[in-house]
């Protein structure tokens, strides 16, 4: 009599374990589920504009690459190569 009723306690775990592993399986090929959460970059890095294409926050030209600073309120701007005596006089810290 033991053993019947642990047979039948074996099996309702069995069957409940492969309903769920079923139904889970499903999710995941209907794409519910992601497969990880890591985003790839490659794309946006691809798309996203140049430093060449940037304005320096001082003078509002477009020449060259930046060179970020960080103010003392803790907002950044970008200063080209000739905006940089800029950011020198006033101690900015460059990142």
């Amino acid at each position: 009599m033991r053993y019947i009723v642990f047979l039948m306690i074996l099996l309702a775990v069995a069957v409940i374990y492969a309903i769920i592993r079923v139904l889970s399986i499903r999710k995941t090929k209907k794409g519910n589920i992601p497969k990880n959460n890591v985003i790839p970059l490659d794309p946006h890095r691809k798309s996203r504009k140049s430093t060449d294409e940037q304005p320096c926050s001082s003078c509002k030209k477009k020449n060259g690459k930046l060179i970020f600073y960080a103010q003392d309120d803790g907002s950044i701007v970008g200063l080209c190569k000739d905006c940089q005596a800029k950011a020198k006089k006033r101690d900015m810290l460059p990142l």
